[in-house]
């Protein structure tokens, strides 16, 4: 186990707040210092590496254990949109420098202090056909090239929208971590809407059951809502999840003041719920999103080291007991292998060697009329859906491409795939945000 995940396994650790919002309350010149990229707060390591470090120094000065890089936007992608992927490596790779210079100021008092790599999530979602899915790998896997070159000591995937958003970045993330021979842990923290759900519609379970599947110890919730929204999902993480949690809350739901967005939860308030995740949902990590500034912070610091008993201590956390579902899961929801009926019924008539009227609306390419063949099942009771495009004469990477896209945000059970050849399970698997099942069929006569 890492140095990192060591620590987060024997005590609370808490991050910094907003980086956003401390930026913006600076007057800032948009040709000087953001170099005419306006909204672009990564150049800022490059503009203003001073503003950067002392931002950082603030928020380890109100008592944070670890910072977050000033990265959020800095993947090829994102920076793209400025006119900067060229600076992708090395805008990464000194925010991660900037954040060390600032821990390395306290260094005296023996505290260990991390520097955590923020990758957000961008501004193309794969679910919703923004972008494919292997330029946003790479994408993601350059990023964390230069967090890795810095010396992060975490990669902190967050503000996730999508499930296959998330499997780029910490497939990504994986990539770049085994090229340079280094085992930095990965963080996962998804966005709840008010509504219950990622902006595409995944519950927290189905994010769950797809995070696990990626092997990653930790997850949490950050952005959108403040700590009591959140706290239904964070109650369900809690005794379902078998790793480790954290959960960066916004200073409560965003309010309309005088034409510019408001956080109004106090500091004493977010410390309140913080205390009440560790003690009723054992929480590992906590920290602030959106609207938190350095009093929340402090409010933090003062919470856990009372908690603790000790000027420069924390807590342990709280143990659990959780008990984890093996299951799938769709763009939308869980579905454990295990069902109530003893078997997990898988629907097999969105399949072109078994069923002669799905292969004509597939020969006729009405992909309508093969979703509706799909919800026809799960209104029958099917828990999961085979999918097989292959059929003679026809391209079945184009196929499965086309069932596929219109699948995952039309059906709300888990899918399966289904073909003898495997580069049509990676077309698949690359448009699929869910947890699927892959069939690899043999064609060989035995």
């Amino acid at each position: 186990m890492s140095r990192f995940l060591d620590y987060l396994n024997d005590r609370i650790l808490l991050v910094d707040g907003a980086m956003g919002t401390r930026v913006q309350a600076l007057d800032l010149s948009i040709e000087k210092d953001y170099l005419g990229q306006e909204n672009c707060t990564d150049i800022l390591t490059k503009s203003r590496p001073d503003l950067v470090r002392e931002i950082h120094m603030g928020y380890f000065e109100a008592g944070a254990d670890a910072v977050e890089t000033n990265t959020f936007g800095a993947s090829i992608v994102t920076l793209g949109e400025f006119d900067l992927s060229d600076e992708t490596f090395e805008l990464n790779k000194r925010s991660v420098e900037l954040a060390r210079e600032a821990a390395e100021e306290f260094s005296a008092d023996g505290r260990e202090r991390f520097v955590l790599g923020s990758i957000g999530p961008g501004t193309k979602l794969p679910s919703l056909g923004h972008i494919d899915y292997q330029p946003l790998e790479d994408s993601f896997a350059l990023q964390c090239d230069g967090l890795v070159a810095g010396g992060a000591d975490a990669f902190l995937i967050e503000t996730c929208q999508d499930p296959l958003q998330v499997k780029a970045a910490v497939n990504g993330a994986k990539r770049a971590r085994a090229q340079a021979g280094v085992d930095i842990p990965i963080i996962v923290q998804v966005t709840v809407e008010t509504t219950g759900a990622l902006l595409v519609g995944t519950d927290i379970a189905a994010a769950a059951t797809i995070v696990n599947a990626l092997d990653v110890p930790v997850i949490g919730l950050n952005c959108a809502t403040g700590p009591q929204e959140m706290s239904e999902h964070i109650k369900w993480l809690s005794e379902n999840w078998p790793g480790m949690i954290s959960v960066l809350p916004n200073a409560g739901l965003p309010e309309l003041v005088d034409g510019a967005p408001h956080y109004p939860l106090r500091p004493d308030e977010l410390a309140h719920w913080h205390s009440r995740f560790i003690e009723e949902d054992g929480v590992n990590m906590i920290g602030g999103c959106c609207g938190t500034d350095i009093p929340h912070i402090q409010a933090l610091d003062a919470m856990l080291r009372e908690r603790a008993g000790g000027e420069h201590v924390r807590p342990n956390p709280v143990r659990r007991k959780s008990y984890w579902v093996p299951s799938v899961a769709s763009l939308y929801a869980q579905v454990p292998y295990v069902q109530e009926n003893a078997f997990l019924d898988i629907g097999e008539r969105c399949n072109a060697n078994g069923s002669k009227k799905f292969r004509q609306f597939q020969e006729a390419g009405d992909w309508d009329a093969c979703v509706e063949m799909g919800r026809e099942q799960v209104t029958d009771g099917a828990h999961t859906l085979d999918i097989c495009t292959a059929f003679v004469g026809r391209d079945e990477i184009a196929d499965m491409t086309e069932v596929v896209s219109r699948m995952r945000g039309g059906v709300t059970v888990p899918l399966v795939f289904d073909s003898t050849e495997l580069n049509v399970l990676e077309t698949a698997l690359g448009l699929y945000g869910g947890k699927p099942i892959s069939l690899i069929v043999s064609n060989t006569n035995l």
